[in-house]
């Protein structure tokens, strides 16, 4: 039966991992990091740093420290409020270069002008220092190139790009030039009719979707998929079962990110992108649980925690093999690297150590998300790399709040409370094996 589990799984994990729109979506996120890390830290220097009436109020004016600010306003124009296009881009240029096709880079510039002609052509905006919206034709909202269109952005990359790349293949409508003509130039017309029926089709599909439905599709993408989706991410018990299930087929030797990362990964990147706005503009914080929510609770040393059972070892291991192991592994394991802790302690297949990796994480995420909802501490407003060492990484999402800092503490002593009873089973089944063997 567990043979029979364990195939299933690892010909599921296989399929998705080679499913080439997931694969694809996954690497795109992932190219998108050093901006969200930059959006994030700017974030945190115009809200902590040099805020007026902050820190360096004292030091600076306040009218100078605004003015710096406009900078800071300008990085995250430049990365978080655009995020939504950035990842239209990146996805339909990698996935036209996964087709093998010859131009990746124009499908990327396709999928830029279907993006903009799904566009609203009518927007509310709200002037500055006004209570009521006014309408303006011809202006792009940041909201529909940020978090409120990172679905339409790739569902607009990938059929943009699937689209065009299908009628380049059609030598009919290629137009063929002779003589000593620039390559660039004959891309160029190669393309040509791609572009323009690509371009049309997307115009069509967009004005039927108003004719019919009487929304834009931003509209219906939210309603329909991207709240829903949005809603299952930031749900405790439904995070819980997830993480529960990813821990698992890792103690079996599967990474799971490309069973759900593909799917969640969208979402929970525009939960944090939620906070971060909110934080900026000084409005309420709407998310508990965002994308580090749970590097900084429940991964602190990677996945299930491991960070803790190191710990532990030190703490009250006797056996000079582990120890020796733990020294040589904690260096990596501070910055939540612990493939080595995984495959060499092991845990893989550890039928002992296998139950408390998978399980302590989710009963350190419900300590986190309750201190955080009773406001015992403050909810997650800046994207920070999953590398950042614990503690470090509680003062930084969390905006500069020594209290994130104290609760990480505290679920570290838990978690290493937690793993010890399994790790002096662990020993005594060593010991027992070492006694069989002798006789």
């Amino acid at each position: 039966m567990k043979e029979l589990f364990l195939k299933k799984t690892l010909a599921m994990a296989q399929w998705m991992a080679s499913q080439i729109h997931l694969r694809t979506m996954r690497d795109a996120f992932i190219m998108l990091i050093p901006f969200l890390v930059l959006a994030g830290m700017m974030i945190l220097v115009n809200n902590v740093i040099i805020n007026p009436g902050g820190i360096l109020s004292g030091f600076i004016a306040d009218a100078t420290l605004a003015a710096w600010q406009e900078m800071g306003n300008k990085v995250v124009n430049g990365t978080m409020n655009i995020l939504g296009m950035l990842i239209g881009i990146i996805f339909s240029y990698n996935l036209a270069r996964n087709r093998q096709f010859a131009n990746p880079l124009m499908a990327a510039l396709v999928t830029v002008s279907c993006l903009f002609v799904l566009m609203p052509v009518l927007n509310g905006f709200t002037p500055e220092g006004a209570d009521a919206e006014v309408i303006i034709k011809g202006a792009a909202p940041y909201a529909l190139l940020g978090t409120s269109g990172t679905f339409v952005s790739l569902l607009c990359g990938g059929l943009a790009t699937e689209i065009f790349t299908r009628i380049c293949k059609n030598k009919h409508l290629q137009i063929r030039l002779e003589g000593n003509v620039p390559p660039a130039v004959i891309q160029s017309f190669n393309t040509l009719f791609a572009v323009m029926i690509t371009v049309l089709l997307f115009a069509l599909a967009s004005c039927l979707i108003v004719a019919f439905f009487g929304m834009e599709l931003h509209e219906i993408i939210n309603n329909m998929i991207q709240a829903p989706l949005l809603g299952l991410a930031t749900n405790l018990p439904a995070y819980i079962l997830i993480d529960i299930i990813n821990n698992f087929v890792f103690s079996m030797g599967i990474n799971p990110g490309g069973i759900t990362g593909a799917i969640m990964e969208a979402p929970i990147m525009v939960a944090t992108q939620q906070n971060m706005d909110a934080w900026a503009a000084g409005k309420e914080i709407p998310n508990i649980i965002v994308r580090p929510f749970c590097d900084l609770y429940g991964r602190m040393g990677g996945t299930g925690m491991t960070l803790c059972l190191i710990i532990a070892v030190f703490l009250r291991s006797k056996r000079q093999e582990l120890r020796s192991f733990s020294r040589t592994v904690i260096p990596t394991t501070i910055f939540n690297i612990n493939e080595p802790v995984i495959f060499g302690f092991p845990i893989i297949f550890n039928p002992i150590l296998m139950i408390p990796f998978t399980f302590i994480p989710s009963i350190l995420y419900v300590i986190a998300y309750y201190a955080t909802a009773l406001g015992w501490v403050s909810k997650i407003v800046v994207y920070i790399p999953w590398s950042v060492p614990p503690l470090i990484s509680g003062y930084l999402a969390s905006g500069g709040d020594y209290r994130n800092v104290i609760l990480q503490l505290i679920l570290l002593v838990l978690g290493v409370l937690l793993y010890m009873p399994f790790l002096m089973l662990y020993e005594k089944m060593l010991t027992m094996q070492e006694t069989a063997a002798s006789k």
